[in-house]
Parts: C-alpha cells; structure tokens; sequence
C-alpha cells in the first residue's frame, strides 16, 4: 500500500508542478544592470582618419559608432541604451533608453546608420552640446548616465562658453574624447560622401577678418584639457577613447552600474525538476 501511495505521489507532483509553470511564477531578485545615454558628436572633424587600431576604422566617427557595438553586445540583459547626436549647440535624442537583449537589433541598426551628413549644422559649439545633453538626460525618469564622445573641437574657435546651469554631478556620466593628441586635417565631403580634399582655416572659421593669415588646412586633434575642464566642471569623468576594451572598463570604473529589481521566472526550473521527478525516483519503484 506505502509503494503505491508513493507511486502516487511521485506521478501527482510532477502534474502539480507542471501546472504551476503554466501560470509562469517568477520571484524578484536584485541585479547589477547599466542605464545609460550614448550622445555622438557626428560634426565633421569627426571624420578625421588618426585612429590605428587592428581592425578597426580609422575615422574617428565610425572608430567610436564600432566601440560602442561592442560595449553594447557586452552589457548584462535588463540594461537600457539610448542614442543622440550632437551638431553646432544641440543634441538630439534618437530614442529613449531600450532594453538591450530586447532591441539589440533595433539599437544596432540606429547606431550603424549614424552619419556625419545628419548633422544640421556645421559648427560645433561643445561646451553647449554638452550641456543640453545633460539637461535632456537629467529630464528622463529613469535617471540615466550620460556618455559623452567628442574630439572637443570647438569651430569657430572664439566662442563665448555659456554657464553650466545644472547642479554638479547631478547627472553621471563619462566625457569621451575621441581621437588623437598629433593634429590631422579635416576631410572635406561632398553630400555623396565623396572626398574632394581638406578644410582649409578660412573656410572652416567664417570670423576670421580680412588681411589676417588664413591659409593652410584646418587641423584636428582630441582637445584634453578643454574636455578635461568640461568634465570637472559638470561633474563628470573623463576618458580618452582608445579602444573598446578600455571604453568598457572606464564605463565599469566610474561605477555607472545600477541595481535594480528583476522579476525572474521560475517556470523551467518547476518544470525541470518535474522531469527529474518523473523520469528518475519514480522508475526505481519498478515491480521486481
């Protein structure tokens, strides 16, 4: 009579918790998660080439939309990005931030189709679009950090930098500066996207006055100490783009990790063990 209740009970449990895992229970547990906003400057010192890294583009524009498909395939599930631009004084949201193993796809496919010929300007006022994408995060509910890149190239040159009106550190986050130390000229497209040479100085600063020496290309490079200064000023960190692997332990470093709840199903677990219920105890009650 034992045998057979035991019997029983070893075919009515697995019923029970199979039926338990079709109504899809889960339990809340706390996990290490990232929020955060990636705002690219697309202006067209972007498009300088001084980058020299194995398989990676050498343009700085493409050299920081590669990094991030990388940073971003690496972040846990349940971690959220959003993607902007900025151009002259602005920034602009592409979207808010998505769940990256939900829309990976989707964020993938925005960040590759980033484009210098999107920007709706030429100028390039830094401190500004520095400004307005913080102020744009800090409005976002959930309270995402802000990644920042730019090679701090400010054109024109004499620009009066606006006060930083937000509170310090209000918004996290990490100022970018992407390219290198050595200065390299500006390659000058057409909207085909076809080079037809340099950005020379008078073109590139429309105040320069007349008689001044305006000859020459244009150069580039990262702006340090510009961006290093922006960065204490707003409370932000800064990083010098090098490579990806770099790019995601400064994201690490500064602690942008978020923990949040997560619910977490448990219906494969009941169903497992079900199985293992079934398929094993029950089988040595065989009888002999």
């Amino acid at each position: 009579m034992l045998l057979k209740d035991k019997r029983l009970w070893l075919l009515m449990l697995p019923a029970v918790l199979l039926v338990l895992a079709l109504f899809k229970p889960t339990i809340p547990l706390r996990k290490d998660s990232y929020n955060l906003i990636f705002v690219i400057d697309i202006t067209q010192s972007m498009n300088a080439r001084d980058y020299h890294v194995d398989d990676m583009p050498s343009d700085r524009l493409s050299f920081v939309k590669e990094s991030l498909k990388t940073v971003i395939s690496a972040l846990p599930c349940q971690s959220h990005v959003g993607l902007g631009l900025f151009t002259t004084k602005n920034s602009f949201l592409l979207f808010e931030p998505l769940e990256v193993c939900e829309h990976y796809s989707v964020i993938e496919e925005s960040l590759m189709k980033i484009d210098w010929r999107m920007a709706w300007a030429a100028d390039s006022h830094i401190a500004r679009g520095l400004y307005t994408s913080l102020r744009e995060a800090a409005k976002i509910d959930s309270s995402p950090s802000l990644v920042f890149f730019t090679d701090g190239q400010q054109t024109p040159e004499s620009v009066k930098e606006p006060r930083f009106l937000l509170e310090r550190g209000k918004v996290r986050g990490l100022l970018v500066g992407v390219g290198n130390l050595l200065p390299v000229p500006i390659p000058k497209y057409d909207q085909n996207n076809i080079q037809t040479g340099y950005w020379q100085v008078d073109e590139a600063d429309r105040r320069i006055r007349k008689g001044q020496v305006s000859s020459g290309e244009y150069l580039t490079s990262v702006q340090e100490q510009v961006l290093q200064r922006l960065a204490g000023i707003t409370g932000l960190h800064y990083h010098h783009l090098e490579t990806p692997e770099q790019l995601s332990r400064a994201l690490r470093a500064v602690d942008l990790r978020q923990q949040q709840v997560v619910r977490y199903e448990l219906s494969w677990i009941l169903a497992l063990i079900a199985l293992m219920i079934f398929s094993g105890p029950y089988l040595g009650f065989r009888d002999k």
